[in-house]
C-alpha cells in the first residue's frame, strides 16, 4: 500500500475496523476491494519512525507462480513448466471422464 504523499494518505477512508477479544479485524469490504485482497493473502504490519502504522498487503501467491520464479529442472533437460501443467491437467479430466462412463453403465 504505497503512498506517494501525505495528501494521497488522506484522500480514501476506507472506514473502521474493531479489534475482537481474539485480537482479529475484519477488514471493510471497500478496502479489501480496493487492494483485491482476498482469503490467504497476508498483511505485513510494521511501525514508521514517525510512529505510523503502516499496512502492506501481500498477495497469496499460487504454487504455479512460486513454480514459475523457481524453474524446475528434472535430469540435464529443463521441462517447460505450463507443459507440464498442460500434461496434468489433461490426464485429469480424462480421468474424470474415465470415472465419469464407467458410472453411467
Amino acid at each position: 500500500m504505497a503512498v506517494t504523499n501525505e495528501a494521497d494518505a488522506l484522500e480514501k477512508d476506507f472506514g473502521e475496523s474493531t479489534l475482537t477479544t481474539k485480537g482479529q479485524i475484519t477488514l471493510p469490504s471497500a478496502l479489501r476491494q480496493a487492494f483485491s485482497l482476498d482469503v490467504g493473502d497476508r498483511l505485513h504490519w510494521f511501525r514508521r519512525g514517525d510512529g505510523a502504522l503502516v499496512v502492506e498487503p501481500r498477495k497469496r501467491r499460487s504454487i504455479v507462480d512460486f513454480a514459475r520464479a523457481n524453474p524446475i529442472h528434472l535430469g540435464e533437460k529443463g521441462r517447460d513448466l505450463d507443459a507440464l501443467i498442460d500434461e496434468a491437467v489433461t490426464e485429469a479430466m480424462a480421468d474424470r471422464m474415465r470415472r465419469a462412463r464407467m458410472r453411467e453403465t
